[in-house]
């Protein structure tokens, strides 16, 4: 069973894209993301529909 959330580097590993870039795109907001202290904790499928889309930022629907 897939975990719904994954650490940077773990992203990292999984979508073979670089930490550094990830952490980048977390700075910026471009996908939602769990701020536990200072871990960060990405959203699998959040993560996936953002390169699905080809970078699109994602909006918060209200």
């Amino acid at each position: 069973m897939e975990k719904p959330t994954l650490t940077i580097k773990e992203t990292a590993k999984e979508f073979q894209v670089p930490e550094f870039t990830i952490r980048t795109l977390v700075k910026r907001g471009a996908f939602p993301v769990i701020q536990v202290g200072n871990r960060c904790y990405i959203v699998r499928e959040a993560f996936a529909e953002y390169l699905r889309s080809g970078g699109k930022t994602y909006v918060a629907s209200r």
